[in-house]
């Protein structure tokens, strides 16, 4: 994940005064959850051709998380609103379970 996505979920999240192995641990928490969600909207952009593609990039031994955010960067025209969009709705979701 790369630094500004940890800064804005340790931000949003209220994160950013845990400790920092604590504070680590939640934003991958979080951060998981995101890219769960941001691949699973993606995919509905993507042709059969990427959709392949992906697959076996998922099959190589190579595959990891920048090479996989390229790709979808790369296909997907609305990726970043896509990302945004998720993370507030994450936000969102975990405030009424906090509250």
């Amino acid at each position: 994940m790369d630094d500004q996505i940890k800064q804005k979920i340790a931000t949003d999240f209220g994160f950013a005064g845990l400790p920092p192995l604590e504070q680590e641990r939640m934003i991958e928490k979080v951060g998981n959850m995101l890219f769960e969600s941001v691949l699973e909207r993606s995919f509905d952009s993507l042709s059969d051709k990427d959709l392949t593609e992906y697959e076996s990039m998922l099959g190589g031994s190579g595959a990891d998380y920048q090479k996989i955010m390229s790709f979808f960067k790369e296909r997907v025209p609305t990726f970043s609103t896509i990302v945004s969009e998720e993370l507030n709705r994450l936000k969102k979701a975990t405030s009424t379970l906090l509250a």
